[in-house]
């Protein structure tokens, strides 16, 4: 017997969702950029041909996604949408242990790719300064050291997926009670001496942390 080939049943796309593509379809063919000011709620309904109510539902899901800036008294203006979003940073969800550990795992792979692609782009160690010489502010100088090797990439979503998954940590106090056996200088020294094993050990001793 032949089988009947069934074709997936497609989802209706919800009202919210069609409005939130209309206005950034809008943005695109009215080439807003960053820091644009919108129309007023009551002439973009008109433009987009979609009740109030309806478009502050489109409005508010591009807010939460990054699309847009609303200020209180001075309109909605059109932002820059982060490459990478938590869900659970935008509804500031506290998550488990479990799910902080696979957080933590996931920022150290990243910091690892982004210490290694810049020393293969020959990025200047230098611009990164000491904030501090106190061993307990460890997290928040390796940070420093990764963002600023980062933003001297050619791909700048490698520093947006680092600030995600770290500023999520910070958020749910993962470092608070966990000290690195290891001090910033040592890995601002190796990188300056070029020692990727150096490096990769020292970032590998940083993955065990529990």
């Amino acid at each position: 017997m032949d089988k009947i080939k069934l074709n997936p049943v497609q989802r209706l796309p919800r009202t919210f969702e069609q409005v939130s593509k209309q206005i950034v379809n809008y943005l695109t063919s009215e080439k807003l950029s960053n820091r644009s000011k919108l129309p007023t709620e009551r002439t973009l309904s008109t433009l987009l041909g979609v009740s109030r109510s309806s478009l502050r539902e489109g409005l508010r899901v591009l807010e939460l996604l990054g699309y847009l800036d609303s200020r209180q008294g001075e309109g909605t203006f059109v932002s820059e949408p982060p490459p990478f979003i938590v869900p659970s940073r935008v509804l500031t969800q506290k998550l488990d242990p479990a799910s902080l550990k696979h957080y933590y795992e996931i920022s150290i792979m990243c910091a690892e790719q982004i210490v290694m692609l810049s020393l293969q782009e020959s990025i200047d160690n230098n611009i990164f300064k000491s904030k501090s010489n106190s061993p307990n502010n460890f997290w928040s100088e390796f940070a420093y050291w990764i963002e600023s090797l980062s933003s001297q990439l050619q791909n700048p979503y490698f520093l947006s997926l680092w600030q995600n998954t770290y500023h999520l940590l910070i958020e749910n106090n993962y470092f608070l009670h966990r000290d690195a056996p290891v001090e910033i200088n040592t890995f601002v020294e190796s990188f300056a001496e070029k020692d990727e094993s150096k490096l990769k050990q020292l970032l590998f001793t940083l993955s065990r942390i529990t």
